[in-house]
């Protein structure tokens, strides 16, 4: 939901904007002839337009998704990011659209955004008795417009900045769940008509269940979102969250401070590229009078060498197509694939009151672009020759006397022996040429 609500946004400014220079009746003029015009291409693209109404400074519409394949590719050619699949689901949802022209001094247009009917796969279900009366309160929240947003498109269609109105309603369930959420904006820019970048703030978005017996709260969420290429793939994405909270009464608890996450895509000579970094300060997770704790984990990814066409071709591809699937798969791997995790770590943890110092894991691993995928299933084996791969991990003297305590862990330290580098316990995993290798030692 979250992707289509950026994509309606993204798609409303895109039929909105039109470079305007000129008086204030003009500008009205023209944005109605280019809104004219782009209403009718978007017919082409998989929407359907209804119940237009035109009065000289405001207008009304209703656009609905009739066919998800063809809105997909719109709105991914516009700069957001959806999937066909996504969108299959929201199939027969209707977004309601009011135009208000020269609302403000920045406004060259301003839109106001909710839903009026919700998906068909949604509305035919076969529902129990519960469901269907959670569905009449949702039903009865579209007819008050609980889910607007509010976009205001600036004169020279260049930015555009706007928020979503702020939530507060209870679901009657089984048990009633009141529904928060405030103060999230939004503003971006765009080039060529197209989206080239958004930024967007949350203070709060929350679940509280009835006697706070389930509880859920996120709060102080910032993301930012930047197309930098020609492709929808290339882009730069980061996004940080002050605190996640989840609290089941008198049972479990979850606390996770501080979340950064930083993730790049790129392409070129139609590879994909792909390199992420996750930061969060603290994890405090309680279950019953048992408290632990991981400070300062840091994770990194990259992965390199997927072919585009093939990734497109995954998008839309039938999952019931064994043959098709194999086959894109292959074309995926067609290059060779390298994937790398070159820093997964815990700095410190407290486990039962015990404060140990944590662990760091790194891998490597590459496929070769050789492997035929249509000999798995018969020979498994196969793939070992095509594939190398390299893991390390070090593990604290605290931490590693704390596992093997543990009988799960116990065989495999007795069979497998670390090595002591620098006051850890450190294995070193290889694989290559078809032999796997442990600290040095064959293993096959």
């Amino acid at each position: 939901m979250k992707k289509l609500g950026l994509g309606i946004i993204g798609f409303v400014l895109v039929a909105a904007i039109y470079y305007i220079t000129s008086g204030a009746s003009q500008i009205t003029l023209q944005m109605k002839e280019q809104i004219d015009a782009d209403l009718a291409t978007m017919q082409t693209q998989g929407f359907a337009v209804e119940g237009r109404e035109v009065s000289e400074k405001r207008e009304h519409f209703v656009i609905a998704i009739e066919e998800p394949k063809k809105v997909a590719n719109f709105l991914n050619a516009q700069g957001a990011q959806v999937s066909a699949k996504d969108l299959e689901a929201l199939k027969g949802l209707k977004i309601g659209i009011d135009v208000t022209y020269l609302a403000d001094a920045y406004s060259a247009a301003s839109f106001d955004m909710y839903p009026v009917a919700l998906p068909t796969a949604l509305t035919s279900a076969n529902m129990n008795d519960e469901d269907k009366k959670i569905l009449q309160q949702i039903e009865k929240m579209i007819e008050k417009k609980t889910f607007l947003v509010h976009v205001d498109v600036n004169k020279l269609g260049t930015g555009f900045k706007g928020y979503m109105k702020d939530i507060n309603e209870v679901v009657e369930g089984k048990t009633p769940v009141t529904f928060t959420m405030t103060a999230l904006k939004f503003s971006g820019d765009l080039e060529k008509n197209k989206l080239k970048s958004i930024k967007q703030t949350l203070k709060t978005f929350a679940m509280h269940g009835k006697d706070d017996e389930l509880n859920m709260q996120l709060n102080n969420l910032k993301s930012n979102y930047a197309l930098t290429g020609d492709t929808r793939y290339d882009y730069v994405t980061s996004y940080t969250i002050g605190e996640i909270l989840f609290d089941a009464k008198d049972t479990s608890s979850l606390r996770v401070n501080n979340v950064s996450v930083d993730s790049t895509s790129k392409v070129k000579n139609n590879l994909a590229s792909v390199t992420a970094q996750t930061e969060i300060d603290s994890i405090h997770f309680t279950e019953g009078q048992k408290k632990s704790i991981l400070k300062t984990l840091t994770f990194e990814m990259k992965a390199d060498n997927f072919d585009m066409n093939a990734i497109e071709k995954l998008e839309t591809i039938d999952p019931n197509n064994e043959k098709e699937l194999l086959a894109t798969l292959q074309e995926l791997i067609s290059h060779g694939i390298h994937f790398e995790i070159p820093n997964f770590s815990v700095k410190k943890l407290a486990f039962e009151n015990k404060q140990l110092d944590g662990f760091t894991f790194t891998s490597s691993f590459d496929i070769d672009k050789s492997l035929d995928l249509s000999t798995l299933e018969k020979n498994p084996m196969a793939a070992i020759g095509a594939m190398n791969a390299k893991i390390n991990l070090s593990l604290s003297n605290q931490l590693f006397g704390l596992l093997a305590q543990q009988p799960q862990a116990v065989m495999a330290m007795m069979m497998i022996q670390p090595k002591d580098v620098n006051g850890n316990k450190v294995y070193a995993v290889e694989l290559k040429d078809g032999k796997l290798s442990v600290n040095g030692k064959p293993m096959m």
